[in-house]
């Protein structure tokens, strides 16, 4: 009923703290700030290019595909013995997914550009998105207007860090254009985005895509290393299939699934309608902030059989086409309904999937502090306490 409702042109909450910083800098953002028509208007140009063509299908699959084999070579130079817990997984994996996205945005070019400048670039825009996810959640507990007007210390270093974060893209962006690659920068100036404006999206773009794909993919090794039967089996599927395969199998589809219903990155969607609207009985005036929990839906026995324990298998339809253990399979809405649904959503599917292949694939993966790893919320889902990830050679 919500999304039908939305709108055209829906409006959703956002950190206060990044719209005062927006204010104070006076710059314009991209498409996670934009409302109205000019939102609409840029929002049909980026649906185009992530949610249809087949040429910028192939080269995000193919970008995925390769952040991926290039993070697993890694780790397996680093398993000399027998077994390897995997140091600062966190921070390793904003760098991956920061290269993900840099190579869909350049396509062929994106070697020639990392040989150069690319890796350094990359690397420290990575800091600092992992450092404006920790002090946007420290300054979404505290009493913001009051933080801003005295400048408490987190407020300078929040500023400091964001203005770090708008530098390195300002002065990457005119450098990928310059070298005319096929990726999907390349479609949005063929697409008539002026320089500023594909600036402005990239931007929000990567912002928007850090976090999430990070740690969507923690709780996901984590479930896969406290589920050896579910590992072994997507070992076996992944290791029999071509790329373009791997990402449309319905079992590995379902361990993507579970993974977002048990540990939703964003556990709750919001929206604010534009017109009076009635709601499971009750009228919500215009205006009003929605706040939506999909943890709650996502574990609820009305929707769910067995809601708490994680069954892939759950995903695959059966020979009427319908779901065995899922009663309601919209309680589970990880990247939205309708027109503002999450732009990355196949992007970030893809990328997730093909990390998770490749890592089963090489090795047999486990978590040492599996009792210990709860869900925290810290404006989105985080462990309440670093993963401890394990890796010994799959044989």
């Amino acid at each position: 009923m919500v999304f039908k409702n939305e709108g055209p042109t829906p409006m959703h909450f956002l950190p206060e703290a990044w719209l005062i910083y927006n204010k104070s800098k006076k710059c314009s953002r991209g498409l996670l700030f934009m409302d109205g028509e000019e939102w609409l208007r840029f929002r049909k140009i980026i649906n185009k290019l992530l949610l249809q063509p087949y040429d910028a299908k192939i080269i995000t699959a193919n970008a995925c595909q390769n952040a991926a084999v290039t993070l697993t070579e890694e780790w397996k130079k680093n398993l000399v013995q027998d077994k390897w817990i995997i140091p600062k997984l966190e921070t390793r994996l904003y760098e991956w997914s920061i290269e993900v996205m840099m190579a869909s945005l350049l396509g062929s070019a994106w070697n020639k550009y990392r040989d150069s400048t690319g890796d350094k670039e990359a690397d420290k825009l990575a800091e600092n998105l992992h450092e404006i996810f920790i002090l946007t959640a420290r300054l979404s507990l505290l009493p913001i207007k009051y933080i801003v007007k005295f400048n408490f210390p987190v407020w300078k270093k929040f500023v400091r860090v964001m203005d770090e974060i708008l530098k390195i893209v300002s002065t990457m962006v005119p450098e990928m254009i310059n070298l005319r690659g096929d990726g999907l920068l390349r479609m949005m100036i063929n697409k008539g985005m002026t320089e500023q404006d594909a600036t402005r999206i990239v931007t929000d773009l990567i912002l928007a895509a850090g976090d999430t794909a990070v740690f969507s993919t923690q709780w996901a090794l984590f479930l896969l290393a406290s589920h050896p039967d579910v590992q072994n089996k997507f070992a076996d599927i992944s290791g029999n299939l071509e790329l373009k395969d791997t990402i449309k199998d319905s079992y590995i589809k379902g361990i993507i699934k579970e993974s977002l219903r048990l540990y939703p990155t964003a556990p709750f969607l919001t929206r604010i309608l534009p017109e009076d609207c009635l709601i499971a009985g009750h009228v919500v005036p215009r205006g009003e902030l929605i706040i939506m929990s999909l943890y709650s839906s996502g574990r609820d026995p009305n929707n769910f059989v067995k809601p708490n324990e994680f069954m892939p298998e759950r995903w695959i339809r059966n020979s009427k086409g319908n779901y065995d253990c899922v009663m309601n399979p919209f309680a589970t809405i990880p990247f939205a309904l309708g027109v503002r649904s999450c732009i990355g959503k196949k992007l970030a599917e893809t990328q997730i999937i093909m990390i998770l292949s490749e890592v089963v694939k090489n090795f047999n993966i486990d978590c040492l502090n599996k009792q210990n790893v709860k869900l925290k919320l810290h404006m989105i889902s985080v462990p309440s306490e670093s993963i401890k990830l394990q890796l010994a050679k799959r044989i």
